[in-house]
């Protein structure tokens, strides 16, 4: 009878994970260990061959070579693992190897296949060999029911200054962030802290919303939460088998979810030397004034990256303006192995056999872009 009612309480808590997708859930309590066995990194700095740039762009790593993605020019540079210049790619016009996007908002590799955001509620896809195959728009609509706005998927937006974009099967994932003047981290601050979704999937085969994913907030946000309005953000990578592995931009833990975002598991240090004397923002309009400013000194949880090929994570975090040093900390199955002091700007990319490698650096004023690689 016992075996009988545990196989009923799994199979409750499966059909709710699978059937309630957008409910908040850090069930799972922190279970964090830590065996640090990485104390520095020898870094190689690798300059790219000058190619002509707007030096607004992204980077990837993609079937084993670096792209990078001027969003200005529209043009897709393929490189080498030495950052030898290999071909060029799309660029802006009318011809099939071509776009017609004014200005890209971000990109992922979709499988074999390349997409592209506009600015504009456009979705773009690419085949294997870059020429165009399909695009589609969504419309996000400003008619919403007040009751139910948290819930509505055409209610958010891309946070587009911070983008963040993951693929997994044929569907895309971006931070957001409800649209709704009214409808925000302070000025509906109890029922955004609950409510509010932090991911939201894009269906590109069905060319339409998905899920709302990560809702609400973790207990950390509900004390100081005045001061942590301009790091309401999360970063997530999502892994091959579909895992979800997210950190909020103010809370120490790390939270990992399954592809039906069913919590897995939850740990997590705090950074090192962090600047976290955030400044208390009231309304919108403070929140604007010194949301730039804010992220620029002060010390947050800024990007996530888990390599498949090594079953290694990597947590970026600014330590803030007056560091001489931002941080990198490195987790294989959820145990900390090592938090160190990485040059300003690193973040994890991805990694080429034998070599992890940052994401590229762009220097306007030295016309140069560069990026790091390193062996664990």
């Amino acid at each position: 009878m016992k075996i009988f009612n545990v196989f009923i309480l799994l199979a409750c808590v499966i059909y709710s994970c699978k059937t309630e997708e957008s409910k908040r859930d850090f069930s799972v309590q922190p279970f964090s260990v830590k065996d640090e066995v990485v104390y520095d990194l020898k870094l190689d700095t690798l300059l790219l061959d000058s190619v002509p740039t707007s030096f607004v762009i992204e980077s990837d790593i993609h079937a084993g070579k670096i792209f990078l993605l001027d969003k200005l020019f529209c043009t897709l540079y393929q490189f080498d693992s030495l950052g030898q210049f290999q071909r060029r790619y799309l660029g802006q016009g009318r011809a099939k190897n071509e776009t017609t996007i004014g200005r890209i908002a971000t990109h992922a590799f979709v499988g074999e296949e390349l997409f592209l955001l506009d600015h504009s509620g456009g979705y773009h896809s690419y085949d294997k060999e870059f020429f165009f195959k399909d695009y589609f728009r969504l419309i996000y609509s400003t008619n919403w029911n007040s009751n139910k706005i948290y819930q509505s998927p055409m209610a958010y937006t891309q946070r587009y200054n911070d983008i963040v974009c993951r693929a997994f099967q044929g569907c895309v994932f971006f931070n957001v962030h409800l649209a709704h003047p009214r409808y925000n981290f302070v000025t509906t601050m109890k029922t955004h802290l609950e409510n509010n979704a932090n991911i939201q999937e894009i269906n590109l085969k069905k060319e339409n919303f998905g899920r709302l994913l990560a809702i609400g907030y973790p207990e950390s946000y509900e004390s100081d939460s005045d001061r942590k309005a301009v790091f309401s953000s999360v970063n997530f990578d999502i892994d091959r088998m579909g895992n979800f592995y997210l950190t909020y931009e103010a809370d120490t833990l790390i939270y990992v979810y399954d592809k039906e975002f069913c919590m897995k598991q939850c740990f997590g240090f705090s950074g090192r030397d962090m600047d976290l004397n955030y400044v208390s923002t009231l309304t919108p309009q403070e929140v604007g004034q010194n949301y730039r400013k804010e992220r620029n000194t002060k010390g947050f949880y800024n990007w996530m990256e888990y390599v498949d090929e090594t079953n290694v994570l990597f947590r970026s975090y600014k330590k803030g303006k007056e560091r001489s040093s931002d941080g990198l900390q490195i987790y294989q199955k959820g145990i900390l192995i090592g938090d160190v002091d990485v040059p300003k700007g690193l973040k994890v990319m991805g990694f080429i056999n034998p070599y992890y490698y940052s994401y590229i650096i762009s220097d306007e004023e030295r016309e140069k872009l560069y990026l790091y690689r390193f062996r664990l």
